[in-house]
This record gives C-alpha cells, structure tokens and sequence, in this order.
C-alpha cells in the first residue's frame, strides 16, 4: 500500500485536474474526458497540450492534431478559434474539436467561415465536417466534470483510476506471487492469496484516486498549491534546495526542468502527494474504524 499514494499523485499530475478549478476549466476537464474516451477506444493518443504552447494542438489523434473548445454556444466556440484582429482561424490544419451538443452547429457556422474565406488554405465550404471534429462530452458533462460531487465527475474520475488500478493490482500481484513460491507456498496458493491482495491494493487505489482526484477540484487545493510554491521559492533560494527542486522536476517529468516551471510543477506535485497521502490513510483506516464502532456498540 505504501505505493499507492505517488503513483496516485503522479497519475493524476499526468492530467490537468489542477486546473479544473481555474478559469477556463470547463475547457481543461473536455480536453482530459476527451483524450481519455479516444485511449480508451484504443487510439493513439498524445497529450501535446499540456506544454500550453500558443496555438498549438491539445492532443494528436492517430496522428491528427486536435484543438479543444468548450463554450456555452456553438457560435462562441467557433468565434474562439478565429483571431480577433484578422479574422482567420488560428490553428492551421488541425481538426477543431466542439461540444457534442454543438457539432452540428459548429459545423454550419465553420462552412460560413470557409465560405469568407477567413479559413486558410481551405475554399471548399463542403470540407467544414472534416475540420470540425465532435467531442465526445457535452458542454454541460464538461462543466460537471471540472466540478466536485456530482456524477459526471465522479464517473470520470472512476474511468480514469482504471488504469492506475490496474497497475497496482499488477504490481501488488507479482511482488505477494513471489513472496509466496519464496516462503515455501504451493504454486495454487501463492496465486490465490496474490490474487486476493491485488485486488484489495486495487480497491485501495480506486478509491484513493477517486477521492483524491474530488478534492484536487476545490479551493483548497487551490489553496494549498500557492501556499507550498510560496515556500519552495523561500528553499529555492539557495543553490541546493534550487537543485534539489530542479531534480525531482526532472525525475518526474522525464526532461530538464528549471526556474519558476520547476517550481510549479514540484509545488503540485508535493499539494498532490499531500491529498493522496490523506486519502490513502482513511480508506486504509476506515475498515478498522467501523470494526471499532460496531464492538463498541
């Protein structure tokens, strides 16, 4: 179990539900419930957009760059993705992913735009459907799933702690499998009793992540995130704790990390392991808790 809570914490910095409770997050949680619907479907999926780089595309596809826009009208999720001065649309040949209440809409509003020619380097109206791909949530599921305690976020996050769950009980089963041949056990027994504590280490951390990932939407997490980057620039300010920060961004990123990025990315992470850490403990405790109040009654 000691693993659960930074494999958790580390999942879920992978996505975006840190920002989920910012402005724009309704536009974060489509892109995330998105991506993870396409992976699930078993397509290729990279995650470009976590870079936030200007006017580039949030996910690829198969190969094909997607940009993500969730507004509350189809009209204003168009208008998004046309620069404000010139008119044209911003994002070069990648699809433009809409609201699944919206698609048709979108669609017909994006043939006006090609037809004024304010889409480059495409002048065949008819071509509208291939830029404008539909999301697979609506702008109110998105605007659910950026928010805590209600279904659309809880089957979300439910959906997305599948993957980590399953890691565990890969993980959890190997190490009691092993343990077993090594103390002597049958073959039929170490599998059994490694199947029944993978299962239980991954019901731990379905429902750590879970409700890890309820608490990451709320203000005080929010909260708790500019308190620990306040004081990681205070241990920034001398070369070791400077080097130390930039290593464990390094480490869990897998590239170079430095600067006020370094001290972001560590300052989540550690808010994170923070959560996960609690809600590993309490889930952990609450079997003996309930035990303990059902004797003493």
């Amino acid at each position: 179990e000691s693993i659960i809570a930074p494999n958790v914490a580390l999942g879920m910095e992978a996505t975006q539900l840190g920002k989920f409770s910012t402005k724009g997050g309704t536009g974060f949680a489509a892109e995330d419930a998105n991506a993870l619907f396409d992976e699930r479907m078993g397509r290729t999926v990279e995650r470009t957009g976590l870079d936030n780089a200007k006017n580039g595309a949030d996910r690829i596809v198969d190969g094909v760059s997607v940009q993500t826009k969730y507004f509350d009208s189809a009209s204003r999720t168009i208008n998004s993705a046309f620069d404000s001065e010139t008119g044209l649309y911003r994002y070069d040949t990648m699809q433009l992913e809409v609201p699944k209440d919206q698609y048709e809409a979108a669609v017909k509003l994006m043939e006006k735009r090609i037809s004024e020619g304010k889409v480059p380097g495409v002048t065949n109206p008819a071509d509208a459907p291939k830029m404008v791909r539909q999301g697979n949530v609506t702008y109110q599921q998105a605007r659910n799933i950026a928010r805590a305690g209600n279904i659309d976020s809880l089957t979300y996050d439910a959906r997305n702690s599948a993957v980590i769950c399953s890691a565990a009980f890969g993980f959890s089963f190997v190490v009691e499998f092993g343990s077993g041949i090594w103390r002597g056990e049958s073959p039929v027994g170490a599998l059994k009793n490694a199947a029944l504590k993978g299962m239980q280490t991954a019901g731990i951390a379905f429902f750590t992540s879970v409700g890890s990932a309820q608490l990451l939407r709320t203000q005080a997490a929010r909260m708790g995130t500019i308190f620990v980057r306040s004081g990681l620039k205070n241990v920034g300010k001398t070369n070791l704790g400077k080097s130390a920060i930039h290593k464990i961004a390094e480490v869990s990123l897998g590239k170079s990390v430095t600067g006020a990025a370094a001290v972001n990315h560590v300052s989540k992470l550690l808010r994170s392991n923070a959560i996960t850490g609690a809600v590993t403990v309490t889930v952990l405790t609450l079997p003996d808790l309930y035990k303990a109040s059902i004797s003493g009654s």
